[in-house]
């Protein structure tokens, strides 16, 4: 039986992180809804790599007030809230790539 994604219209975006990781372990931002077993297997699915490790963390989006001359009370405006998967690959390295050049 061959097995399906049920995820079509999930986006994973790999992000550079703004701190040093492993060289083998890659961030991706995920949707909200996915847990570490559904990352894991959509990724081994996807880019057939094999993933030793799954670190999940929400970062809830920053809140601020806007104010115009109209209102008198001010309209709070949030950005939206992000879920960040900490990959660990399994006897292999990764590599962003160089887009500087």
């Amino acid at each position: 039986m061959k097995r399906m994604l049920k995820f079509p219209n999930a986006v994973y975006k790999i992000v550079r992180p703004g701190k040093k990781l492993a060289p083998n372990e890659v961030l991706f931002h995920v949707p909200l809804w996915h847990n570490k077993v559904q990352i894991k297997n959509y990724l081994e699915e996807i880019y057939n790599v094999e993933i030793d490790r799954v670190d999940t963390a929400v970062q809830l989006g920053k809140s601020k007030q806007v104010r115009t001359r109209r209102m008198r009370t001010p309209l709070t405006v949030k950005a939206p809230d992000v879920k960040k998967a900490y990959v660990t690959l399994r006897n292999q390295t990764f590599s962003y790539p160089n887009l500087d050049a």
